[in-house]
């Protein structure tokens, strides 16, 4: 249809994701594998990962260095004082204890460890953790592998760390913008900056040259489809085609739908247009009238039109502007 390559078509549709974006829904939705499918692929890229041996490398120096905060909690002492005495808290002890004038409330003061900066560390354990079980928990091929062995070899040390007694009682929750920016300006920065590297890892783990490899010719064939249809769209400024964003298994984009097919030939393929079904031929071995009519059958009723060359690209879009007219919605140029 173009020069370009179906490695610079998928660049392109890849740059094009809104961000950020749920990984496993957004990548399914791209390349047209099944969810379980991509959550081993994932967890194995982020097991495997620089970030995430840099980030194990540096964790005996690191639980050697967390930061801490001092906290203050009420402790019953008798005949010693081992912090401020919380006069209120004590008098009312005294009563309910005959008056003994030996008793006080103390706010003593201890290390805390659940602080931001632990629990971005603590997310990033367990984002490395996860992956490693994902990676092997779900693996079709002998768990000897090199690459497999490996992740799970990581996933089981970012585990025991997790069980390190000066983690294990941090909260595990997903850090927030402000944990975050607290961690990144803080005087412990560099300590944290490995933890903070996954993370950031964690949000786009798969790069457009990884992801590129993980479709079957068809999608390649169906996604050069769908960003000869944005290009048109875009010609002249005409139009603005939104970021895409995935929802039940679909790239959206504007007026623009992009199913990319699944593997047992179930649900939709192609592009929708408004109601119009746009494809290419899923068949090599078909011609042209036998494609359409295959198309058409899988089209749930809806009008289809199949593109074999760029011209059919230019078609479906009049077609697609003559539905649009015709059930009197706002047109499409």
């Amino acid at each position: 249809m173009t020069a370009e390559t179906d490695a610079e078509i998928f660049a392109r549709l890849h740059a094009r994701l809104a961000r950020p974006y749920e990984v496993i829904g957004t990548l399914s939705a791209l390349v047209g594998e099944a969810p379980a499918a991509i959550t081993q692929g994932v967890g194995l890229a982020l097991a495997t990962s620089h970030e995430a041996q840099v980030l194990l490398d540096g964790m005996p120096s690191t639980v050697r260095s967390l930061a801490t905060s001092l906290q203050a909690h009420n402790q019953r002492c008798i005949g010693e004082l081992r912090g401020p005495v919380m006069w209120s808290e004590t008098m009312s002890a005294r009563a309910s204890s005959f008056g003994d004038r030996d008793l006080f409330i103390c706010a003593t003061p201890s290390r805390a460890y659940d602080i931001d900066e632990n629990r971005v560390l603590v997310a990033a354990l367990r984002l490395v953790r996860d992956a490693g079980r994902d990676a092997t928990d779900r693996a079709t091929g002998p768990l000897e592998d090199p690459v497999l062995r490996l992740a799970r070899k990581v996933g089981s040390a970012a585990g025991r760390w997790l069980d390190h007694p000066s983690l294990s009682p941090i909260s595990p929750v997903r850090p927030n913008p402000r944990s975050l920016r607290r961690t990144r300006s803080g005087k412990h920065r560099t300590t944290y900056q490995p933890a903070l590297d996954l993370l950031d890892r964690a949000a786009d783990p798969i790069s457009a040259d990884e992801a590129f490899g993980w479709c079957r010719p068809i999608v390649h064939q169906r996604q050069r489809l769908l960003m000869g249809i944005v290009d048109r769209l875009e010609q002249d400024g005409r139009r603005h085609v939104p970021a895409f964003r995935a929802e039940r298994g679909a790239l959206l984009a504007g007026p623009i739908v992009f199913h990319p097919g699944r593997h047992d030939g179930a649900g939709l393929s192609g592009v929708l247009l408004g109601p119009l079904l746009i494809d290419v031929v899923s068949d090599p071995s078909l011609d042209r009238a036998r494609a359409e009519a295959e198309l058409e059958a899988r089209s749930g009723g809806r009008p289809t039109m199949l593109v074999i060359e760029d011209a059919d690209i230019d078609r479906a879009l009049l077609q697609a502007v003559e539905i649009a007219n015709a059930a009197q919605s706002t047109p499409l140029t």
